[in-house]
């Protein structure tokens, strides 16, 4: 009788993951990639789409960076960034359900790690070393699928403690000398609180069923705060006003000089004492983004829960591999200071919001993270819409990562499910965002598992009841 009611359940939940499967998106199979084409495999989603269009310019926040850090002309650096930004639509390519970004907390480390080399042909070799280095790590978990292993077998504190760094770390940044918050104190406040508000207020979510226009700002994300910020900075003075370069409407980037000023083929590869010099900062890269694959599987994981008639299949092992393949392809021809991320959470939350709504919201999730990255691509080419928005790009890029120190806030504090993981989290937390050598985070992940096995709060050759639940559901 036993075995009987066993085998019978084993084939209730096989059933269940065979129609979860059936009501995935269709998609053509290529090793451990979901290939997907838009209008073929998934609809383009227009609110996503003209969010974009509009936000993608914001991308453009890393010129500075190309400019100041790596010695680049601003129309060199903007060709950069038009390369980088195209490989953001690798991920939905695919098959990872995502809106990815940069691995943004590990700029102030880049940037002390470049600063120990020349301006010029030496400083562009040791970033091209980093972000290579950077990329073979992600691909070796990947291929590995040791990503899997590590996002379950994590325990929660170590988990909370990466997440819970983050705001600490974004926060200190915004507000320490020369942050953006001194720059810009009113129009961040004012697009960041907006943010807040449509994003987490059970309030605002209860009037806008009755008010067509607080049901489009929230509709619309990212789109409204980042206009309400630019509108306030303009009145205050703090942003400088827009201009309109009409003329050529296209950019073209900069092939001819990219390929000799700025790639591996141009300025040489890097003397392997550079790669030795970047391992330490690419591993601490790698485990900062690591949190990012948290914040994913938390995030599509609850928009999966909210509709039965879609199955989401997030994967970390494909999700490396994807980032990987950007770092790697980035530092052969135009390697980029803020590195290639697995997620921008800002506008992954916004996304998942809409699609929570049902399908006449949002058909597909993949469909409307992928719309937004195809439009930023596109956005970033538009010569006026890129003078238009030239002013917001620092604003732009400090309400993203206000946002995103939030959401790490509340993932973090909701994986601190006892007093003694929100103890170790909170000890980590604090070792991780001092950040005062590259060595931190190593710092840190030895403190973090250190006392979970002193505390007995993690016993390594045991899976959680949670992990066993996951699995027995994937399979």
């Amino acid at each position: 009788m036993y075995y009987q009611k066993k085998r019978q359940r084993r084939i209730v939940m096989a059933r269940a993951a065979r129609q979860r499967r059936e009501n995935e998106l269709p998609y053509i199979p290529f090793g451990p990639f979901q290939i997907r084409f838009p209008f073929i495999h998934y609809k383009i989603e227009s609110v996503e789409f003209i969010q974009g269009l509009i936000l993608g310019v914001t991308a453009l926040a890393a010129v500075p960076y190309l400019e100041q850090y790596l010695g680049l002309p601003y129309e060199l650096a903007w060709s950069c960034v038009i390369i980088e930004t195209m490989l953001y639509m690798l991920h939905s390519l695919l098959g990872d359900p995502v809106v990815p970004g940069w691995i943004t907390p590990t700029l102030p480390l880049t940037i002390v790690f470049l600063e120990g080399f020349p301006m010029g042909k030496e400083r562009i070799q040791a970033m091209i070393a980093l972000q290579m280095l950077v990329g073979l790590v992600f691909i070796f978990m990947g291929i590995t699928k040791l990503a899997d292993k590590f996002v379950h077998a994590v325990p929660n504190s170590v988990k909370g403690g990466i997440l819970l760094a983050a705001p600490v770390t974004v926060m200190a940044g915004q507000l320490g000398e020369g942050g953006n918050m001194h720059k810009y104190p009113l129009a961040i406040v004012a697009g960041v609180g907006l943010l807040i508000l449509i994003s987490f207020s059970d309030k605002y979510q209860e009037k806008r069923k009755n008010n067509k226009f607080l049901d489009l700002v929230a509709r619309y994300g990212n789109l409204f705060p980042y206009l309400i910020a630019m509108v306030v900075g303009l009145l205050v003075g703090e942003l400088d006003v827009p201009g309109l370069e009409l003329g050529t409407f296209i950019k073209i980037p900069q092939f001819k000089e990219i390929i000799s000023q700025v790639s591996i083929f141009g300025v040489g590869i890097p003397p392997v004492s550079m790669f030795v010099k970047a391992l330490p900062l690419a591993l601490v890269c790698y485990v900062i983004a690591f949190g990012d694959f948290v914040t994913t599987e938390t995030l599509v994981t609850e928009a999966r829960q909210s509709r039965d008639d879609e199955y989401i299949d997030f994967n970390s092992s494909r999700s490396n591999l994807v980032s990987g393949l950007r770092n790697l392809i980035l530092s052969i021809i135009a390697p980029f200071p803020p590195l290639s991320g697995p997620l921008w959470v800002g506008m992954t939350v916004s996304v998942s919001i809409r699609y929570k709504e049902g399908k006449k919201a949002m058909k597909s999730l993949l469909g409307g993270m992928a719309s937004f990255r195809i439009a930023t691509f596109l956005s970033v080419l538009i010569i006026p819409v890129v003078s238009f928005f030239r002013p917001i790009f620092g604003v732009g890029s400090s309400i993203t990562l206000m946002f995103q120190a939030f959401v790490c806030a509340r993932i973090g504090m909701d994986y601190c499910k006892t007093d003694r993981d929100k103890m170790i989290a909170g000890v980590m937390a604090a070792v991780l965002a001092t950040q005062g050598t590259a060595w931190a985070s190593a710092w840190a992940l030895a403190v973090g598992f250190g006392l979970n096995i002193f505390l007995s709060n993690w016993d390594p050759r045991k899976k959680s009841q949670e992990n066993v639940i996951e699995e027995k559901t994937e399979k």
